[in-house]
Protein backbone atom coordinates (compact mmCIF):
# COMPACT_ATOMS: atom_id res chain seq x y z
CA UNK A 1 0.00 0.00 0.00
CA UNK A 2 1.43 3.36 -1.03
CA UNK A 3 1.32 6.11 1.58
CA UNK A 4 -0.32 9.37 0.58
CA UNK A 5 2.05 12.31 0.79
CA UNK A 6 -0.41 14.57 2.56
CA UNK A 7 0.19 18.26 3.11
CA UNK A 8 0.57 19.10 -0.60
CA UNK A 9 0.84 22.84 0.14
CA UNK A 10 3.81 22.25 2.46
CA UNK A 11 5.38 20.00 -0.18
CA UNK A 12 4.89 22.74 -2.81
CA UNK A 13 6.53 25.29 -0.50
CA UNK A 14 9.47 22.92 0.01
CA UNK A 15 9.80 22.59 -3.78
CA UNK A 16 9.69 26.33 -4.39
CA UNK A 17 12.13 26.88 -1.52
CA UNK A 18 14.54 24.40 -3.13
CA UNK A 19 14.71 26.70 -6.17
CA UNK A 20 15.88 29.69 -4.09
CA UNK A 21 19.42 29.64 -5.60
CA UNK A 22 17.94 29.76 -9.10
CA UNK A 23 15.74 32.73 -8.17
CA UNK A 24 18.75 34.49 -6.69
CA UNK A 25 20.75 33.93 -9.90
CA UNK A 26 17.86 35.20 -12.03
CA UNK A 27 17.73 38.33 -9.86
CA UNK A 28 21.45 38.92 -10.26
CA UNK A 29 21.30 38.46 -14.04
CA UNK A 30 18.12 40.51 -14.27
CA UNK A 31 15.18 40.49 -16.61
CA UNK A 32 15.88 42.84 -19.50
CA UNK A 33 12.59 42.84 -21.43
CA UNK A 34 12.15 46.15 -23.25
CA UNK A 35 9.21 47.58 -25.17
CA UNK A 36 9.40 49.25 -28.59
CA UNK A 37 10.52 52.52 -26.94
CA UNK A 38 13.50 50.68 -25.40
CA UNK A 39 12.03 51.01 -21.88
CA UNK A 40 12.25 48.11 -19.42
CA UNK A 41 8.91 46.34 -19.02
CA UNK A 42 9.99 44.63 -15.81
CA UNK A 43 12.00 46.89 -13.55
CA UNK A 44 14.88 45.64 -11.48
CA UNK A 45 12.93 46.57 -8.35
CA UNK A 46 9.88 44.53 -9.45
CA UNK A 47 12.10 41.59 -10.35
CA UNK A 48 13.70 41.61 -6.91
CA UNK A 49 10.34 41.96 -5.13
CA UNK A 50 8.91 38.94 -6.97
CA UNK A 51 12.05 36.82 -6.61
CA UNK A 52 12.52 37.77 -2.95
CA UNK A 53 8.94 36.68 -2.29
CA UNK A 54 9.65 33.37 -4.07
CA UNK A 55 12.69 32.88 -1.83
CA UNK A 56 11.41 34.15 1.53
CA UNK A 57 7.70 33.20 1.63
CA UNK A 58 8.17 29.43 1.09
CA UNK A 59 11.03 29.37 3.60
CA UNK A 60 8.89 31.17 6.20
CA UNK A 61 5.96 28.80 5.58
CA UNK A 62 8.32 25.86 6.04
CA UNK A 63 9.62 27.39 9.27
CA UNK A 64 5.99 27.89 10.43
CA UNK A 65 5.25 24.22 9.68
CA UNK A 66 8.29 23.18 11.71
CA UNK A 67 7.17 25.46 14.55
CA UNK A 68 3.66 23.94 14.44
CA UNK A 69 5.15 20.44 14.46
CA UNK A 70 7.29 21.37 17.42
CA UNK A 71 4.39 22.94 19.30
CA UNK A 72 2.08 19.96 18.71
CA UNK A 73 4.91 17.49 19.47
CA UNK A 74 4.38 15.84 16.08
CA UNK A 75 7.35 13.53 16.72
CA UNK A 76 8.04 10.14 15.21
CA UNK A 77 10.62 7.46 15.87
CA UNK A 78 12.39 6.96 12.52
CA UNK A 79 14.17 3.71 11.65
CA UNK A 80 17.61 4.71 10.31
CA UNK A 81 19.09 1.26 9.63
CA UNK A 82 19.17 1.63 5.82
CA UNK A 83 19.72 5.41 5.69
CA UNK A 84 21.58 6.72 2.67
CA UNK A 85 22.84 10.29 2.33
CA UNK A 86 21.53 12.15 -0.69
CA UNK A 87 24.74 13.59 -2.11
CA UNK A 88 23.64 12.54 -5.60
CA UNK A 89 20.53 14.72 -5.26
CA UNK A 90 22.71 17.79 -4.89
CA UNK A 91 24.76 16.84 -7.94
CA UNK A 92 21.57 16.19 -9.95
CA UNK A 93 20.15 19.50 -8.78
CA UNK A 94 23.25 21.50 -9.72
CA UNK A 95 23.82 19.87 -13.11
CA UNK A 96 20.23 19.53 -14.30
CA UNK A 97 18.64 22.66 -12.87
CA UNK A 98 20.93 25.47 -11.82
CA UNK A 99 23.56 25.41 -14.55
CA UNK A 100 21.24 25.10 -17.58
CA UNK A 101 18.70 27.63 -16.29
CA UNK A 102 21.39 30.06 -15.17
CA UNK A 103 22.71 30.36 -18.73
CA UNK A 104 19.38 31.72 -19.98
CA UNK A 105 19.25 35.46 -20.57
CA UNK A 106 15.75 36.88 -20.30
CA UNK A 107 15.46 39.64 -22.89
CA UNK A 108 12.02 38.93 -24.36
CA UNK A 109 8.60 37.83 -23.20
CA UNK A 110 9.12 34.50 -25.00
CA UNK A 111 12.28 33.87 -22.97
CA UNK A 112 10.41 34.78 -19.77
CA UNK A 113 7.60 32.36 -20.66
CA UNK A 114 10.22 29.70 -21.48
CA UNK A 115 11.96 30.01 -18.11
CA UNK A 116 8.63 30.00 -16.24
CA UNK A 117 7.69 26.80 -18.12
CA UNK A 118 11.12 25.30 -17.38
CA UNK A 119 10.75 26.08 -13.66
CA UNK A 120 7.25 24.55 -13.67
CA UNK A 121 8.61 21.46 -15.41
CA UNK A 122 11.42 21.16 -12.83
CA UNK A 123 8.85 21.52 -10.02
CA UNK A 124 6.75 18.75 -11.62
CA UNK A 125 9.75 16.42 -11.95
CA UNK A 126 10.98 17.12 -8.40
CA UNK A 127 7.42 16.60 -7.06
CA UNK A 128 7.15 13.20 -8.72
CA UNK A 129 10.69 12.11 -7.83
CA UNK A 130 10.16 13.09 -4.17
CA UNK A 131 13.14 15.46 -4.35
CA UNK A 132 11.41 18.30 -2.59
CA UNK A 133 13.71 18.89 0.34
CA UNK A 134 16.84 20.21 -1.35
CA UNK A 135 16.82 23.40 0.67
CA UNK A 136 19.98 25.47 0.43
CA UNK A 137 19.09 27.47 3.55
CA UNK A 138 18.96 24.30 5.64
CA UNK A 139 22.15 23.02 3.99
CA UNK A 140 23.92 26.25 5.02
CA UNK A 141 22.85 25.51 8.60
CA UNK A 142 24.54 22.11 8.35
CA UNK A 143 21.53 19.87 7.75
CA UNK A 144 22.02 16.73 5.67
CA UNK A 145 19.24 14.86 3.87
CA UNK A 146 18.96 11.07 4.14
CA UNK A 147 16.63 8.72 2.29
CA UNK A 148 15.12 5.98 4.41
CA UNK A 149 13.40 3.12 2.58
CA UNK A 150 10.06 2.04 3.99
CA UNK A 151 7.78 -0.77 2.93
CA UNK A 152 5.46 1.74 1.20
CA UNK A 153 8.15 3.88 -0.49
CA UNK A 154 10.69 6.10 1.21
CA UNK A 155 10.91 9.07 3.51
CA UNK A 156 13.43 11.88 3.83
CA UNK A 157 15.12 12.74 7.10
CA UNK A 158 17.11 15.92 7.53
CA UNK A 159 19.47 16.14 10.46
CA UNK A 160 22.66 17.93 11.41
CA UNK A 161 24.29 14.75 12.60
CA UNK A 162 26.00 12.09 10.54
CA UNK A 163 24.00 8.88 10.96
CA UNK A 164 26.42 6.11 11.95
CA UNK A 165 25.70 2.50 10.96
CA UNK A 166 25.15 1.46 14.58
CA UNK A 167 22.36 4.01 15.12
CA UNK A 168 19.01 2.37 14.43
CA UNK A 169 16.52 5.08 15.42
CA UNK A 170 16.17 8.85 15.53
CA UNK A 171 13.32 10.91 16.91
CA UNK A 172 12.30 13.63 14.48
CA UNK A 173 9.53 16.12 13.83
CA UNK A 174 7.17 15.55 10.91
CA UNK A 175 7.10 18.27 8.26
CA UNK A 176 4.96 16.21 5.90
CA UNK A 177 4.12 12.50 5.65
CA UNK A 178 7.42 11.83 3.88
CA UNK A 179 9.74 14.53 5.28
CA UNK A 180 11.03 14.62 8.85
CA UNK A 181 13.54 16.89 10.59
CA UNK A 182 15.63 16.32 13.68
CA UNK A 183 15.86 19.76 15.26
CA UNK A 184 19.21 20.80 16.68
CA UNK A 185 18.15 22.35 19.98
CA UNK A 186 15.15 20.17 20.78
CA UNK A 187 15.33 17.83 23.79
CA UNK A 188 13.70 14.69 22.33
CA UNK A 189 14.19 12.59 25.45
CA UNK A 190 12.82 15.16 27.87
Amino acid sequence: MKQKEGMPFVKLMMLISSLAPLFLLIGIRGILIKNVNNELLVSSKDTWIILSALIIVPYLILKLRIKASRKSKDIFLINTVDATMNKEYLFTYLITVLLPLYSITITSMNELYAIVCAVLFVLFVFWNMNMHFLNILFAIKGYRVYTLPMYYGSILLTTRQHIPRNLSEIKAHRISNSVFIELKNYKYDA
